[in-house]
């Protein structure tokens, strides 16, 4: 799972990302194409490991700051970011 972030990070303009109110927008796009049948609507949490993707992020540093932020157990924190992950990279490696 650790070497789907790097792809992830380096594919995130691959989405079109808008903020509104408390929530964060993401719609893939496909060439200059936005597909709208298929945008998140990412809460707190996922806005959160949203950000937290970078280029030196690995799943561990990801899960260990959302147990801090939202006092989540470890387990479920690492549930939700593969999940959030595993549901971007369908699009990064298409």
């Amino acid at each position: 799972m650790n070497s789907i972030i790097p792809n992830i990070v380096a594919h995130k303009n691959a989405f079109a990302v808008q903020k509104v109110a408390n929530d964060l927008i993401l719609v893939p796009l496909k060439g200059n194409v936005a597909e709208m049948n298929e945008m998140f609507t990412l809460n707190e949490s996922g806005s959160f490991i949203w950000e937290q993707l970078t280029e030196v992020s690995s799943l561990e540093t990801i899960v260990a700051s959302l147990v801090k932020e939202f006092e989540v157990d470890v387990e479920t924190a690492e549930q939700d970011v593969v999940s959030f992950l595993e549901k971007l990279s369908k699009y990064v490696l298409a």
